[in-house]
């Protein structure tokens, strides 16, 4: 409760309003607890970095995080990312990062599943040239129609297409809880890298 109050109070100077125009952007969709979002700030000062998380206890540590750390240069958007990916402009984003989304696992559910054609669609128009999508699943099911989806899009290079390449953690990732979970559970992390074709 006192959390979710102080994020109340503080959260206003973080929100995100308007995209900014001529900024170097770094977007995380699913950002939870903030773990990767606020690495990725650290190693990228002089970027915008925007967290897109619509769950308030995920947003609450981040700010939580945020107001600890001193990092101005963030921004929140707490609504769903289909809002978000609405408000950009054509070729403005240098990074998506979506690290294991939800994989619905049962059949009757896979329509609620994020990594969807339009999704896809969506992510292309934004990113800049050459930007790069950072993904991570430890669902087997779900890697491969993610894999599958984005080539039949064919606008995009598969950078990591190599079997052992697909079970290395990227080098500018941090361990989130997901990914602590999964490896606890013996479940094996995938992890994919796309970038837009010129």
């Amino acid at each position: 409760k006192n959390l979710i109050s102080r994020y109340r109070r503080h959260v206003n100077k973080y929100l995100l309003e308007e995209m900014p125009i001529n900024k170097e952007i770094i977007v995380e969709i699913g950002s939870g607890n903030g773990e990767n979002i606020i690495n990725l700030s650290k190693l990228n000062p002089k970027k915008l970095i925007i967290a897109c998380e619509v769950y308030i206890d995920g947003n609450a540590s981040l700010v939580s995080k945020l107001r600890e750390k001193k990092i101005i240069k963030f921004k929140i958007f707490e609504k769903s990312c289909f809002f978000l990916l609405e408000k950009l402009k054509r070729n403005c984003i240098q990074e998506f990062w979506i690290l294991y989304p939800d994989p619905w696992p049962k059949k009757k559910h896979y329509k609620r599943r994020l990594i969807s054609n339009k999704f896809i669609e969506s992510l292309y128009y934004g990113l800049k040239n050459e930007g790069k999508i950072y993904l991570a699943t430890d669902d087997n099911h779900y890697f491969m129609d993610i894999l599958l989806k984005f080539c039949n899009f064919r606008l995009f290079r598969w950078e990591n297409d190599r079997p052992n390449f697909w079970s290395i953690p990227f080098k500018k990732m941090a361990k989130t809880s997901f990914f602590i979970k999964a490896n606890k559970n013996f479940n094996k992390s995938n992890f994919l890298i796309f970038s837009k074709k010129i």
